[in-house]
């Protein structure tokens, strides 16, 4: 049995620049000299490995940026949701609001950013708003947040 694991760690750990591919060193090493994207592809940056492995031992160490963060997470689904919008995921942090309007989205966030909101309106195929919620924030800023999707969702008639 095989053991990898691929990653870029760059939704966990917000956002970084290559990859890495971790495992028993003969399978690593076998992809290193026979995988084409490997030869293409860029390795983590040493910066970001630092950053990595401090959160890692921040982790280990105490639950309570876990613990905010789900705190975070199900204030702002549970909210959104009594509200009217479609989420799409479970308890993910990165909450999609569905819209289904490619226009819509774009309206949507620009009117939220006018509420010094800034979230990410995307276009087809997927034609959403990308909230990406962290344990920096605080609940007063989920709950403001939140209140500035109400509103602006009531404005352009979306709930």
């Amino acid at each position: 049995e095989v053991h990898l694991v691929n990653s870029t760690l760059g939704k966990a750990l917000g956002g970084a620049t290559g990859g890495y591919t971790t495992g028993v060193a003969e399978a690593v090493d076998l992809l290193r000299q026979k995988s084409r994207p490997y030869l293409f592809s860029n390795s983590v940056a040493p910066a970001l490995v630092g950053a990595a492995t401090e959160v890692f031992r921040m982790l280990q160490s105490s639950t309570e940026l876990l613990d905010r963060l789900r705190e975070n997470t199900e204030r702002f689904r549970s909210r959104m949701t009594e509200a009217g919008f479609t989420l799409k995921g479970d308890s993910h942090p990165i909450a999609p609001v569905m819209l289904g309007d490619a226009g819509l989205a774009t309206k949507f966030a620009d009117e939220m950013l006018k509420k010094n909101i800034y979230v990410i309106g995307f276009s087809y195929p997927v034609v959403r708003i990308r909230v990406q919620l962290s344990a920096a924030h605080s609940l007063a800023e989920v709950d403001k947040a939140v209140d500035a999707f109400i509103q602006v969702g009531k404005d352009l008639n979306v709930i």
